[in-house]
């Protein structure tokens, strides 16, 4: 292919880097899956269902390679030791894949990957691509049109407005409401072609040279194990938007650098930088969020004056938005099926559940709570030799994973539906059900018996898929 792992710099000059923006999964026998790169997430691919995305097909290792973006804002792709190897190339002509020459990369070292490029995992079948623009129809989202509340009306109507203008904006919002990713909404919306840059507020480092690489970056050989030049957060959302994640935490340190930069003024030299270093400030679109008032921070008062000197959106809480829960499920039932390849769907007895439950966790809860029970039921179904079924979750499932999680966090199981939803509280429920290999012939019996003989209502009665009853019926002689 004649392209190295790191740009050849003998000329004295380097081509610029196409930097991609999104992602291209193809899988046999599985729509394509196209997602935006996010600069704080690690990809990983391999046939373990703890994958980011998981691939079904043999030749693929369970985890066969990882994809992220390198300090000096490289997207990096590793390919982590597997059996059959990675291999890049990039297409002479887009979509003809006949004009393809691919190389296998050395495991266990970082490969940079621009625009254009293509990785196959193992074979042809499984394959990567690198976008240079997120494609206006990719996304894992359902097909079906959502249900969308007053609040979530309203909440469009203010990502939009942000997104149509310059100035800064300020997320409130409590934990789980979707912050980050109403900023990721604006800077989408906005069109502007820097990248999305978080700089979580909580986590800096409070040492004044960590902090420096961290938001100014530092040159290559500034410190011991130094080996690559970092760009810092604040240049890395130049021609962009930078993200202020729990704004409330902010050093005051890195108070002071940032109001330099807005301001245009102060030394925002690089770690290691000669003392003749000269760069101008970096301009980005500024995004602040945080879970209390501005005046509730003990933030310098002229950079509070700055975060507030734009628009305002004040996140609704998810018992403000109810009537949106089922379409939220189905988003997440959605990604779950074309990046896990979990293929599952809820009762209605189990959807109505978590749509009258309490979520103090907000959409993180619903969602966390969502890929666990279709985790649990994918794994319990393929105890049972049913691996390939698709997952039913039932009531009993569902509610059984949220007493066992109560319980975990300490103390007796909580009422878990909220009051004056005309519902009895948990412990008034039916018991939990047995486990598919518990029941009885008598229990299979009984159910049916209540059911009118009805399969497809004995399995929801019982809570268990209706592969998992026919197979249970088979074992115990039931015709």
């Amino acid at each position: 292919m004649g392209r190295e792992n790191e740009p050849d710099t003998s000329s004295g000059w380097n081509p610029p880097y196409r930097e991609p923006k999104a992602l291209r999964v193809q899988r046999e026998g599985i729509e394509d899956l196209v997602s935006p790169l996010y600069p704080d997430r690690a990809y990983i691919f391999g046939r373990s269902p703890e994958s980011t995305v998981v691939f079904s097909h043999e030749a693929v290792s369970r985890q066969h390679g990882r994809l992220s973006l390198r300090e000096d804002r490289r997207w990096v792709y590793r390919d982590l030791d597997s059996k059959n190897g990675s291999y890049v190339g990039r297409p002479d002509v887009p979509g003809k894949e006949t004009r393809v020459r691919f190389h296998r990369l050395t495991p266990s070292k970082d490969r940079v990957l621009e625009a254009g490029d293509m990785v196959l995992l193992g074979n042809g079948r499984s394959r990567l691509t690198l976008l240079a623009e997120m494609p206006v129809e990719g996304g894992a989202r359902p097909h079906a049109a959502p249900r969308t509340s007053s609040a979530t009306v309203q909440l469009e109507r203010s990502i939009d407005r942000c997104a149509r203008h310059p100035l800064p904006v300020f997320l409130r919002g409590d934990s789980g409401t979707g912050k980050t990713f109403i900023a990721r909404e604006i800077h989408r919306r906005g069109g502007l072609e820097g990248s999305f840059v978080i700089l979580n507020c909580g986590r800096l480092p409070q040492d004044p040279a960590s902090l420096t690489s961290e938001l100014l970056g530092h040159l290559k050989g500034a410190y011991t194990g130094a080996s690559l030049a970092r760009v810092g957060k604040l240049y890395g959302a130049n021609g962009g938007t930078l993200f202020l994640d729990e704004v409330e935490f902010l050093p005051r340190i890195a108070q002071d650098f940032l109001v330099d930069v807005l301001e245009g003024t102060g030394s925002l030299a690089p770690l290691g930088a000669p003392a003749d270093f000269r760069e101008p400030p970096p301009r980005f679109r500024l995004i602040s969020a945080s879970k209390v008032p501005l005046r509730q921070t003990d933030l310098r008062p002229d950079l509070a004056q700055r975060l507030a000197a734009g628009d305002f959106i004040i996140l609704p809480t998810l018992e403000e938005r109810r009537e949106d829960i089922p379409h939220l499920v189905a988003t997440f039932l959605h990604r779950l099926k074309v990046e896990q390849q979990y293929d599952a769907q809820l009762t209605p007895e189990a959807l109505d559940f978590l749509a009258r439950a309490n979520w103090p966790g907000q959409i993180r809860e619903l969602e966390s709570t969502v890929r666990t029970v279709v985790a649990r039921e994918a794994a319990q179904q393929s105890l049972e030799g049913n691996a390939r079924a698709p997952a039913l979750i039932s009531l009993e499932a569902v509610r059984s994973y949220l007493e066992q999680r109560a319980l975990g966090f300490g103390g007796a199981p909580v009422p878990l539906l909220l009051p004056g939803t005309g519902s009895p509280p948990v412990d008034t429920l039916a018991p939990v059900r047995k486990r598919p290999s518990a029941l009885t012939a008598q229990d299979i019996q009984e159910a049916l018996a209540r059911q009118g003989g009805n399969k497809t209502r004995t399995a929801a009665d019982l809570g268990i898929a209706l592969n998992t009853l026919k197979a249970r019926m088979k074992a115990l002689g039931l015709s």
